[in-house]
């Protein structure tokens, strides 16, 4: 079989190296960081949320468009760039937002999300891996009766795809998490989805590695940048590390959000931008939730990982140079403190865990599954906030173009 690397060690990247060692391939896992998930991997939302795998890009968002532009939305931010990129992304992202793209983009997702599920449900069979993995399931509270109607349709759409959602009054939903007492708003109503789960990916990645280091003699180079790569359809692939020393391959994949001098020609202009998230994780008391939790009036969502709570949200758009930012935090604690202040300590002094990362996605939230006809190079990039969600599934994609290109 052939000999493939795999340019990035974080929850994409060590998902599709799995699946290519799985298939037989000789692989090299090669990453500048010294250890895997370190990137935008290592602190995300931990939502294994394969029911909600919606395209951010949608009628709703457009909607609120406006406050958003205007800096009304605490959630979402759009800092408008004079970056003919930017523009363009931009302009493909509102295009994207109509109905008729978003519930097409969307059943896209749910169903490489279904893949994601039902190959992560095998691999548990065959592994015992230990992440703090709970299949949890996920509530979506809705603050008021026209906000939850609005969501039937999407509903609709996903229990059509064989997702199983329930729709609950507060009662019922307090009935099965206890922790929605200590929810300070009214709640409309809530969608239950009982199948989604939770998980620490950088965990994940690091037992998944030592798997394929054990049955697969994987080669893990890690601490080791690629500087250069060299490919054409045919040939072989060499890159130039930053020891020096080049790496020669049959093959290579492309599963990093750090590509700006690799993909470069690679991803045309305006098909990836940087989306910015902030998450905190705090010590769980004695009535937090179980049950993950988003807050659609917040844009804030909680999961329970072990006896910690991370709390994620915020989603902002604009800077290609970004940096983390204290007032974007304190936002977030915030509405952490408004919505179950009373589940875990987001006080002043209360040990946050902060974590900011940039996320690129696509205008669709689509990822970039493909095969570059110039170079040869396989690209598994840009799967925005979902990159835990549609790990194994766009994963799974990639190794059967590889396997149809060395046919």
């Amino acid at each position: 079989m052939a000999s493939l690397a795999v340019v990035g060690a974080g929850v994409v990247g060590v998902c599709t190296a799995y699946e290519l060692a799985r298939a037989g391939h000789q692989v090299i896992l090669v990453d500048r960081n010294t250890g895997p998930a370190q990137g935008t991997s290592a602190r995300n939302g931990a939502q294994l949320s394969y029911a909600y795998s919606d395209a951010l890009a949608s009628p709703s968002l457009l909607s609120h468009f406006p406050d958003i532009l205007l800096g009304r939305d605490p959630a979402y931010r759009v800092r408008l760039q004079a970056d003919p990129e930017f523009l363009l992304w931009g302009l493909r992202f509102l295009l994207n937002a109509g109905q008729g793209r978003f519930l097409d983009n969307t059943r896209y997702l749910l169903g490489l999300a279904a893949a994601s599920q039902s190959t992560l449900t095998e691999l548990l069979g065959r592994h015992q891996l230990q992440f703090d993995y709970a299949v949890a399931g996920k509530m979506i509270l809705y603050a008021t009766p026209e906000a939850f109607a609005g969501s039937r349709p999407g509903c609709e759409l996903k229990a059509g795809l064989g997702y199983p959602l329930e729709r609950l009054n507060r009662d019922e939903a307090t009935a099965i998490e206890p922790a929605l007492t200590a929810y300070r708003d009214p709640i409309a109503g809530v969608v239950y989805s009982p199948q989604d789960a939770v998980g620490q990916p950088h965990l994940f990645c690091e037992h998944l590695i030592s798997v394929m280091q054990r049955q697969y003699e994987l080669n893990l180079l890690l601490g080791q940048s690629v500087e250069r790569i060299e490919a054409k359809p045919g040939r072989d692939v060499r890159m130039r590390l930053s020891t020096g020393e080049t790496l020669v391959a049959d093959a290579a994949v492309l599963c990093t959000g750090q590509t700006a001098g690799l993909a470069k020609g690679l991803v045309a202009p305006g098909t990836s931008w940087p989306v910015q998230g902030y998450s905190m994780t705090v010590p769980a008391l004695g009535d937090a939730m179980q049950v993950s939790i988003t807050d659609v009036k917040r844009k804030t969502v909680f999961a329970r990982i072990g006896n910690h709570i991370r709390i994620a949200g915020i989603a902002d758009i604009g800077s290609r140079n970004w940096t983390f930012e204290a007032e974007r935090l304190e936002s977030l604690r915030q509405s952490a403190y408004e919505a179950f202040g009373g589940c875990y300590d987001v006080g002043p002094d209360a040990p946050l865990e902060p974590w900011t990362g940039a996320r690129p996605m696509t205008p669709s939230s689509r990822p970039i599954i493909r095969r570059d006809s110039r170079t040869g190079l396989y690209l598994n990039l840009a799967h925005g906030a979902l990159g835990w969600t549609l790990a194994l599934g766009s994963a799974a994609k990639v190794t059967e173009l590889i396997a149809d290109g060395i046919r």
